[in-house]
């Protein structure tokens, strides 16, 4: 947790367009596992600590405030997109203290809170001013690559279109978290100027220009390079939704649920099932869906905001949309029953809805 002195606050970087996800949509309020994007992130960060939530908005601004207003969230604008540095250094005004600040993607829903809890307390340890999260990649392609001293002590952050052949061939990356002083950083944002191929003020020059200044810059190794995968196409998106929904998977047969094929199986996280239940193949839980000890649910069956209860029986391609299952009841297979309540008979006739 964060120490007494020093309190934890995260921006959360979500001003971009994202024009390769071809949508009206604003890139971070996209659906991975039922939940936007940015709300992933932004819950990562309040389980690290992180009592203030400030969110920097661009693109589709008040669509984002509408999707994630809470008491602990507030908001700075980046009216012009001139890159990660610029847009940290709109949420200055928002930063009020000595704190230590979290700075992260509001595309990269994989980050997990221990992670973050790391980066925090790298960065607070005695003698420590900054850090940031590296990962290895066989294949970093257009990612930012990160050089250490003989040492093993940070040096700077390169951009890939900026990079000369010696330093692509570098496989660690730039994972896209840090965390900084405030307000100290914001003093190093000011030096900033777009002297790259971009044209843009990059975050990733201010460590370097910490650590020129005698700063420590500590470097945190994620053991899952998964975590820092950032969205920008469908593609990515739907990788992150299965990874978030093979996570929450996992956590239920960890527990005693029977999950039968789960690569074809899709529980989001909200979904609460209690341990002896089994999930046959295509089986897909939604939003508020609590499923009891013991229910099987065949393939194919769909649930949203349904409560099954224990033994209850669902037959394949059945779909309860906001209804209730009695105990030991039986769903017949392919009906639809919308905001029904079943019990024993019941069950088995026919309710289209």
């Amino acid at each position: 947790m964060p120490s007494e002195h020093r309190p934890r606050t995260a921006v959360v970087l979500a001003a971009g367009q994202g024009r390769r996800m071809r949508s009206a949509l604003p890139k971070v309020l996209h659906r991975a596992a039922g939940r936007p994007l940015l709300a992933w992130v932004l819950d990562a960060a309040r389980a690290a600590g992180c009592g203030e939530l400030v969110v920097v908005v661009g693109h589709g601004g008040d669509e984002v405030r509408r999707a994630v207003a809470a008491p602990d969230v507030s908001f700075a604008v980046q009216a012009e997109q001139l890159g990660t540095g610029h847009a940290l250094a709109q949420a200055a005004s928002k930063v009020t203290g000595d704190a230590t600040l979290l700075v992260l993607s509001g595309d990269v829903p994989l980050v997990r809170p221990a992670t973050l809890v790391a980066l925090a307390e790298a960065a607070e340890a005695a003698g420590g001013w900054g850090s940031l999260v590296v990962a290895e990649h066989t294949e970093p392609g257009g990612l930012g690559r990160v050089i250490l001293d003989s040492d093993g002590a940070f040096r700077r952050i390169v951009e890939a279109k900026d990079a000369a052949p010696e330093v692509l061939a570098v496989r660690r990356v730039n994972a896209g978290l840090y965390a900084f002083p405030a307000p100290a950083i914001f003093a190093f944002l000011e030096r900033l100027r777009p002297d790259n191929a971009q044209r843009e003020i990059y975050l990733t020059e201010a460590p370097r220009l910490a650590a020129e200044a005698g700063h420590r810059i500590a470097v945190v190794h994620l053991d899952d390079p998964a975590e820092a995968l950032g969205v920008n196409t469908r593609s990515e998106l739907a990788r992150v939704h299965r990874a978030l929904l093979d996570r929450h998977l996992e956590k239920l047969m960890e527990s005693g649920v029977g999950v039968l094929e789960p690569a074809r199986t899709s529980v989001e996280p909200t979904v609460e099932v209690e341990p002896d239940a089994v999930l046959h193949p295509g089986v897909t839980l939604l939003g508020a869906t609590r499923v009891g000890a013991g229910a099987v649910l065949h393939q194919g069956a769909w649930a949203r905001d349904a409560d099954i209860g224990p033994r209850a029986e669902v037959g394949p391609y059945a779909v309860l949309d906001g209804a209730r299952v009695a105990a030991g009841a039986r769903v017949a297979p392919l009906h639809r029953h919308t905001g029904a309540t079943l019990a024993g008979d019941d069950a088995d006739r026919d309710r289209r809805a």
